[in-house]
């Protein structure tokens, strides 16, 4: 039987996530089905996890959104050869977070502490790999290949 505790950790995430994901799609950083995923997201990171794991999604997101915002007129061109926009629709959301949540979920059910260590990781590996698409539009010269050094389309 869960504990008022219990009960108030999940009750606080889904107000945090709301309140952030209603923010973001205000913002016009999150599409509508993006603002339902980040709730059901926030809500799992905090009421099976705590501040720890809602923290960490929440510095990802926040810092994204403000890089994708940065300079945004000279990113058009780029976002519509690749179909994208500065909003976040669901599958964003769950593509960025659904890693993370998993491991929410695994720690939630079974505690150990590498879930939040590959956490960590997972998290870094979708922020770097968020910033660098967000900082490479912006470059005036086209990509290379790490592998071969290369320009890139």
């Amino acid at each position: 039987m869960p504990t008022g505790l219990d009960v108030l950790q999940w009750v606080t995430g889904f107000g945090g996530a709301l309140l952030v994901a209603g923010a973001a799609n205000y913002k016009q950083s999150l599409s509508f089905s993006g603002m339902l995923a980040a709730v059901v997201m926030g809500t799992l990171y905090f009421g099976a996890g705590n501040a720890f794991w809602f923290g960490i999604l929440l510095l990802f997101f926040i810092s994204s959104s403000l890089l994708s915002k940065l300079h945004h007129e000279n990113k058009a061109e780029l976002e519509a050869a690749y179909d994208k926009t500065g909003r976040r629709d669901a599958g964003q959301v769950f593509a960025n977070g659904g890693l993370g949540m998993l491991l929410v979920l695994l720690n939630a059910i079974y505690p150990l502490e590498l879930w939040g260590f590959l956490f960590i990781g997972v998290m870094a590996t979708v922020t770097s790999d968020t910033w660098a698409t967000e900082i490479g539009t912006l470059a005036k010269k086209p990509p290379r290949s790490v592998l071969t050094g290369r320009m890139l389309p």
